[in-house]
């Protein structure tokens, strides 16, 4: 197991300073994808806003960035549209 941090960065960066522990990278891959779906949808809530230009950076327990993915690809969490 190893910690992946799963940090959201815009104008500023939201740092996830608990991390989650995984058994691996590709576990880290669908764990990021997961939360960028629950964060993107149009469900409700305080996060109802656009995700355009926003990112998650996923890095390990020594700060590499590993992979990063686009926010708005999976929503764009307007709940106008």
């Amino acid at each position: 197991m190893a910690m992946y941090y799963f940090n959201l960065n815009d104008h500023d960066t939201v740092v996830d300073i608990d991390g989650t522990d995984l058994p691996d990278l590709g576990a880290a891959r669908i764990h990021a994808t997961g939360v960028a779906r629950e964060l993107t949808s149009n469900g409700g809530g305080i996060l109802t806003q656009s995700w355009s230009g926003w990112t998650m950076s996923v890095q390990d327990e020594h700060g590499t960035e590993l992979f990063s993915l686009t926010m708005s690809d999976f929503g764009d969490g307007n709940p106008e549209k």
